[in-house]
């Protein structure tokens, strides 16, 4: 339903209060037009979740997590280990 409403002085409309509060997104491909779409919307450090295939991959290692409970780690036989499989010299030459 199309209606007719006034910007004020301050720049602003109101879309009634049965929208306060809400999240909106406004487009405004053109002067004087602009789209307003109410929604829930994805922090910029979860859009990659949107990606190919990463909510799959997460998923995937959620399910992996839940059926494999963490077990002891022995830090200086990791270190040992990665130390051998990479060639790290401790001398900082």
């Amino acid at each position: 339903m199309a209606q007719i409403k006034t910007i004020g002085s301050n720049g602003q409309i109101s879309l009634g209060k049965e929208f306060a509060g809400e999240n909106v997104l406004i487009d405004n491909p053109e002067y004087g037009v602009w789209t307003i779409k109410i929604g829930k919307f994805i922090p910029h450090n979860e859009q990659w979740l949107l990606e190919k295939d990463n909510a799959t991959k997460l998923d995937d290692a959620l399910d992996w997590a839940s059926k494999n409970k963490p077990s002891h780690t022995d830090l200086m036989e990791l270190e040992n280990s990665l130390s051998t499989h990479f060639n790290v010299n401790d001398d900082n030459d």
